[in-house]
Protein backbone atom coordinates (compact mmCIF):
# COMPACT_ATOMS: atom_id res chain seq x y z
CA UNK A 1 0.00 0.00 0.00
CA UNK A 2 1.39 3.41 -0.38
CA UNK A 3 0.32 6.63 1.42
CA UNK A 4 -3.11 7.10 -0.03
CA UNK A 5 -3.95 3.85 0.67
CA UNK A 6 -4.18 2.25 -3.34
CA UNK A 7 -3.05 -1.34 -3.29
CA UNK A 8 0.21 -1.44 -5.74
CA UNK A 9 0.39 -4.13 -8.02
CA UNK A 10 3.77 -6.35 -6.91
CA UNK A 11 6.55 -5.63 -9.57
CA UNK A 12 9.08 -8.20 -9.48
CA UNK A 13 12.52 -8.83 -10.82
CA UNK A 14 11.20 -11.55 -13.25
CA UNK A 15 8.11 -9.36 -14.25
CA UNK A 16 10.68 -6.93 -15.35
CA UNK A 17 13.27 -9.20 -16.99
CA UNK A 18 11.03 -11.79 -18.64
CA UNK A 19 7.29 -9.64 -19.97
CA UNK A 20 6.11 -12.80 -21.44
CA UNK A 21 7.69 -11.69 -25.19
CA UNK A 22 11.61 -12.54 -26.17
CA UNK A 23 11.00 -10.50 -29.22
CA UNK A 24 13.19 -7.58 -28.92
CA UNK A 25 12.24 -5.93 -31.82
CA UNK A 26 8.77 -5.05 -29.89
CA UNK A 27 10.56 -2.92 -27.60
CA UNK A 28 8.83 0.33 -27.10
CA UNK A 29 11.56 3.34 -27.90
CA UNK A 30 9.10 5.75 -28.12
CA UNK A 31 9.69 7.52 -25.00
CA UNK A 32 13.47 7.34 -25.23
CA UNK A 33 13.24 8.64 -28.87
CA UNK A 34 11.11 11.90 -27.30
CA UNK A 35 13.59 12.11 -23.74
CA UNK A 36 16.47 12.25 -26.48
CA UNK A 37 14.75 14.64 -28.70
CA UNK A 38 14.12 16.86 -25.77
CA UNK A 39 17.25 16.76 -24.36
CA UNK A 40 18.88 17.45 -27.69
CA UNK A 41 16.90 20.64 -28.61
CA UNK A 42 16.32 22.19 -24.67
CA UNK A 43 18.64 24.09 -22.72
CA UNK A 44 18.38 24.53 -18.93
CA UNK A 45 16.63 27.78 -18.27
CA UNK A 46 16.72 27.71 -14.60
CA UNK A 47 17.16 25.32 -11.61
CA UNK A 48 14.10 23.50 -11.55
CA UNK A 49 14.32 22.95 -15.43
CA UNK A 50 17.15 21.82 -15.14
CA UNK A 51 16.66 19.18 -12.46
CA UNK A 52 13.64 18.38 -14.68
CA UNK A 53 15.93 17.70 -17.36
CA UNK A 54 18.52 15.48 -15.31
CA UNK A 55 15.20 13.68 -13.92
CA UNK A 56 14.23 12.71 -17.63
CA UNK A 57 17.44 11.81 -18.49
CA UNK A 58 17.57 8.81 -15.62
CA UNK A 59 13.76 8.02 -16.44
CA UNK A 60 14.99 7.53 -20.19
CA UNK A 61 18.18 5.14 -18.99
CA UNK A 62 16.20 3.36 -16.44
CA UNK A 63 13.71 1.95 -19.53
CA UNK A 64 16.78 1.19 -21.51
CA UNK A 65 18.28 -0.62 -18.17
CA UNK A 66 14.94 -3.04 -18.49
CA UNK A 67 15.56 -3.49 -22.26
CA UNK A 68 19.36 -4.61 -21.40
CA UNK A 69 18.26 -7.06 -19.37
CA UNK A 70 16.15 -8.66 -21.30
CA UNK A 71 18.29 -8.65 -23.90
CA UNK A 72 21.19 -10.50 -22.04
CA UNK A 73 18.76 -12.99 -21.10
CA UNK A 74 17.09 -13.32 -24.90
CA UNK A 75 20.69 -13.35 -26.20
CA UNK A 76 21.68 -15.82 -23.45
CA UNK A 77 19.01 -18.37 -25.19
CA UNK A 78 20.02 -18.04 -28.66
CA UNK A 79 23.22 -18.94 -27.48
CA UNK A 80 21.94 -22.03 -25.76
CA UNK A 81 19.72 -23.00 -28.21
CA UNK A 82 22.40 -22.64 -31.06
CA UNK A 83 24.71 -24.74 -28.92
CA UNK A 84 22.19 -27.40 -28.27
CA UNK A 85 20.65 -27.53 -31.85
CA UNK A 86 24.34 -27.64 -33.04
CA UNK A 87 24.94 -30.35 -31.25
CA UNK A 88 21.83 -32.32 -31.90
CA UNK A 89 22.73 -32.18 -35.82
CA UNK A 90 26.17 -33.17 -35.51
CA UNK A 91 25.14 -35.98 -33.40
CA UNK A 92 22.46 -37.23 -35.67
CA UNK A 93 24.32 -36.56 -39.02
CA UNK A 94 25.28 -39.54 -40.95
CA UNK A 95 27.49 -39.35 -44.38
CA UNK A 96 25.43 -40.27 -47.77
CA UNK A 97 25.91 -43.24 -49.43
CA UNK A 98 27.21 -45.07 -46.44
CA UNK A 99 30.37 -43.13 -46.71
CA UNK A 100 32.40 -43.04 -43.25
CA UNK A 101 31.10 -40.13 -41.33
CA UNK A 102 33.89 -38.18 -39.58
CA UNK A 103 33.85 -35.78 -37.05
CA UNK A 104 34.78 -33.14 -39.86
CA UNK A 105 31.75 -33.66 -41.57
CA UNK A 106 29.72 -34.12 -38.24
CA UNK A 107 30.89 -30.75 -37.35
CA UNK A 108 29.93 -29.01 -40.14
CA UNK A 109 26.76 -30.37 -40.97
CA UNK A 110 25.85 -28.78 -37.30
CA UNK A 111 27.34 -25.67 -37.76
CA UNK A 112 25.94 -25.00 -41.72
CA UNK A 113 22.37 -26.63 -40.64
CA UNK A 114 19.64 -24.00 -41.99
CA UNK A 115 17.79 -23.94 -38.53
CA UNK A 116 21.28 -23.14 -36.61
CA UNK A 117 22.36 -20.16 -39.00
CA UNK A 118 18.77 -18.88 -38.43
CA UNK A 119 19.05 -18.78 -35.01
CA UNK A 120 22.92 -17.21 -35.50
CA UNK A 121 21.36 -14.23 -37.62
CA UNK A 122 18.83 -13.84 -34.96
CA UNK A 123 21.58 -14.23 -31.86
CA UNK A 124 23.65 -11.24 -34.13
CA UNK A 125 20.63 -9.32 -34.10
CA UNK A 126 19.93 -9.27 -30.30
CA UNK A 127 23.67 -8.37 -30.12
CA UNK A 128 23.57 -5.47 -32.78
CA UNK A 129 20.16 -4.11 -30.58
CA UNK A 130 22.14 -4.40 -26.84
CA UNK A 131 24.94 -2.45 -28.70
CA UNK A 132 22.04 0.33 -30.08
CA UNK A 133 20.48 0.33 -26.45
CA UNK A 134 23.98 0.45 -24.82
CA UNK A 135 24.97 3.70 -26.85
CA UNK A 136 21.37 5.43 -25.96
CA UNK A 137 22.18 4.72 -22.15
CA UNK A 138 25.34 6.26 -22.42
CA UNK A 139 23.97 9.41 -23.84
CA UNK A 140 21.27 9.62 -21.38
CA UNK A 141 23.84 9.07 -18.57
CA UNK A 142 25.97 11.98 -20.11
CA UNK A 143 23.05 13.89 -20.68
CA UNK A 144 22.00 13.61 -16.49
CA UNK A 145 25.88 14.17 -15.69
CA UNK A 146 25.58 17.27 -17.84
CA UNK A 147 22.39 19.07 -16.07
CA UNK A 148 23.55 17.76 -12.84
CA UNK A 149 26.57 20.08 -13.46
CA UNK A 150 24.57 22.70 -14.91
CA UNK A 151 21.85 22.38 -11.78
CA UNK A 152 25.19 22.82 -9.46
CA UNK A 153 26.65 26.30 -11.12
CA UNK A 154 22.87 27.26 -10.73
CA UNK A 155 23.16 26.56 -7.22
CA UNK A 156 25.88 28.04 -6.60
CA UNK A 157 25.16 31.32 -8.33
CA UNK A 158 22.24 31.61 -6.63
CA UNK A 159 23.43 30.73 -3.12
CA UNK A 160 26.54 33.10 -4.16
CA UNK A 161 29.20 30.27 -2.66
Amino acid sequence: MDDWGAVKPEVTLGSIVSDGSDDFFDFDLTEIQKVLSNLANTDAIDLPHAELLQQQALRGADILCEYLGRLVKISGKLETEISSKKNKISLNYQAPEGIRTTADMKKSAGESAPEVVELQNKLAEAKGAKTLIEKKYDILIRQHHHYKEIAAGLRRTILGL
